[in-house]
């Protein structure tokens, strides 16, 4: 399957999806609930200028990776306490990995982004939002930002929708990117660098695959009819939980609270920290729905993602990563405790193969549940 098809594919789905709410809940419900807010949004600069859009994507990403590189840089105790692994203060993967180069990744897709900008100030559009709200427009546009904020009821409806169905269209698309070898070689391998993460791991990916996670940002609110308010409060909370999930927190303030509104079911910082830990598992980003129900799910014995974040630093063991239940087999832990008690080299040597066949023979298995396994370069 070819990166352009699966990009394909995904916006057709997102697009359905769209009409299909539509025909439930019609857009353009106005409400005076959130007016004071839009007013205050609606007053910032370019506002009116298609181009707009850029800055709530820009502005999130800059603050919210200079918060965490430096809580991360400067690492004090309570934030040690809440990491997922144990990666140390200004560790940034290793020699060959190391922070610039997640940065370099980021500025690498800056030319794309001029083009795109340069292509959009020529023609005067398009412009991102859609009907009810805004006339669509594609070229030489004249428009004009909605009086009226939209109602509370429609705000989270067209949230709700924009994260469920960019949860399920871009986990498809990290799906098959592990699945097919191509995929996996030429494009997302990239991303999975690093094993141990950090908030620009995240963005840290090839261009194919940034502009497929952008293209899903931007669709999902268009789609649905969303109020330009409600974009420009997706786009930010869309590029948050995204950069939030590779943070390596057990938890995140922002992931704590989606956890209590989606009672367990979201992933969060943890999530993700197991799929680049073990890498065949939890292919969703944001929900862990999806992978529950086709047995994707890597847990832990030491269960961190109910709701809890506190400021206080606790000490907690690491917790041993398992996926279906463990990686080892009882009959494994019986011959490593056996062993200890055994004479003799040889018979120690024997059994102890033993035992590396039977955890050979446990992990396969473990893949085969998974049924995505790495493939090999």
């Amino acid at each position: 399957m070819s990166s352009g098809l699966l990009i394909a594919l995904q916006l057709i789905f997102v697009l359905f999806a769209g009409q299909a709410l539509h025909a439930l809940w019609p857009a353009g419900s106005e409400g005076t609930i959130l007016q004071p807010l839009y007013q205050r949004a609606k007053a910032l600069p370019g506002t009116s200028s298609p181009l707009f859009f850029f800055i709530p994507f820009l502005s999130t990403h800059v603050l919210t990776c200079m918060i965490y590189l430096a809580l991360d840089w400067c690492r004090p105790a309570w934030v040690q306490a809440m990491m997922a692994h144990d990666r140390r203060a200004g560790d940034w993967g290793g020699q060959d990995l190391g922070l610039a180069h997640t940065l370099w990744s980021q500025i690498s897709v800056a030319p794309v982004t001029v083009l795109m900008v340069s292509y959009m100030l020529a023609r005067n559009g398009p412009v991102p939002y859609t009907r009810p709200w805004v006339e669509s427009c594609f070229d030489n546009c004249v428009w004009e930002l909605p009086a009226n904020a939209p109602s509370l009821a429609e705000f989270v409806v067209h949230l709700t929708f924009c994260l469920v169905v960019s949860d399920a269209a871009y986990g498809y698309v990290h799906l098959q990117l592990h699945r097919h070898r191509a995929l996996w070689k030429h494009i997302h391998s990239i991303h999975h660098e690093y094993k141990e993460t950090f908030v620009t791991v995240g963005p840290h990916v090839h261009l194919m695959e940034f502009f497929t996670v952008f293209t899903l940002a931007l669709f999902s609110p268009a789609a649905c009819g969303a109020h330009p308010f409600t974009c420009w409060v997706w786009y930010s909370f869309y590029t948050l939980i995204s950069l939030e999930a590779h943070t390596g927190w057990r938890q995140t303030p922002v992931g704590w609270i989606m956890n209590l509104l989606t009672m367990g079911n979201f992933g969060g910082s943890m999530h993700h920290h197991l799929h680049h830990a073990v890498v065949w598992g939890n292919y969703a980003p944001f929900l862990s729905w999806l992978d529950k129900l086709i047995g994707t799910e890597i847990l832990l014995e030491d269960e961190v993602r109910e709701p809890e974040f506190s400021g206080k630093a606790v000490k907690r063991d690491r917790p041993e990563v398992i996926s279906m239940k463990s990686a080892k087999s009882e009959a494994a832990k019986e011959v490593q405790t056996n062993l200890k008690g055994l004479k003799g080299k040889e018979l120690a040597k024997e059994i102890a193969l033993d035992c590396e066949a039977i955890q050979a023979i446990q992990a396969k298995g473990l893949r085969r549940r998974a049924a995505t396994p790495p493939p090999k370069l």
